[in-house]
């Protein structure tokens, strides 16, 4: 608490390089000082601290995807990376250690690029949705990864999914202008609201750490700030 009141700068510290071409998507691991990042080079490069101010690059996941891998999940104890790709796949690692990583399964499904992976706060549900107009809904156990659920909604490409930071409840933003939230009753899912007043793509969604506040910014210049009320 100190530390936050105090006053206090922010100062560019490292430059990572080695990424070929673009950079798409950066995640901090929750475990440790380990950061992922991905992009159109097709590779994972696993990077960490080492020094006061010195970053170095652990190791790179690679060979895996045919084309550039848009974003990546890490699962809410650090265990597990997911990353969602263009070739319409999204592969799942086990870290093993921060150098050692193990590939323990490819989701397939989707007829095109896959736009984002997001597990949920439990770790036992992994979400991605896709150019396809599809969300698909995965239930992980002891590292198998079944699809429960495939829902549709959007008109045109989703291109993010979010989990509510504390309740099974998932998010999806769209190409169509909408974000939807989606709910499950008795294993069937489906949207139980759809949120509207952008007037052009939904590009990102963002929870505060209690849930109830999403913010969403879109293609139409504007940022809303959605409050959750209880009638």
């Amino acid at each position: 608490l100190k530390e936050m009141e105090a006053d206090w700068t922010l100062k560019n510290v490292c430059i990572l390089t080695g990424h070929s071409d673009r950079v798409w998507n950066v995640s901090w691991c929750p475990v440790g000082n380990l950061l992922a990042s991905c992009g159109g080079d097709k590779d994972i490069r696993l990077w960490t601290k080492s020094g006061d101010d010195t970053w170095i690059l652990q190791t790179t996941l690679q060979g895996v995807h045919q084309r550039t891998i848009r974003r990546i999940s890490w699962s809410p104890d650090g265990a597990y990376l997911a990353a969602a790709s263009f070739d319409s796949t999204v592969s799942v690692w086990k870290r093993k250690s921060d150098t050692d990583y193990e590939q323990i399964g490819t989701l397939e499904g989707h007829e095109n690029e896959v736009k984002s992976v997001a597990w949920d706060s439990s770790g036992s549900l992994l979400a991605t949705c896709s150019r396809d107009k599809s969300v698909w809904i995965w239930e992980v156990e002891d590292e198998d990864f079944e699809c429960i659920a495939v829902v549709h909604g959007h008109t045109q490409d989703v291109k993010q999914v979010l989990w509510h930071p504390s309740k099974e409840v998932l998010f999806s933003c769209s190409y169509d202008d909408s974000i939807k939230i989606w709910k499950d009753e008795d294993d069937d899912w489906y949207c139980d609201q759809t949120l509207t007043g952008h007037k052009s793509t939904v590009w990102e969604i963002a929870f505060t750490p209690s849930g109830n506040r999403l913010a969403s910014c879109s293609d139409d210049n504007t940022i809303k700030i959605w409050e959750r009320r209880f009638n």
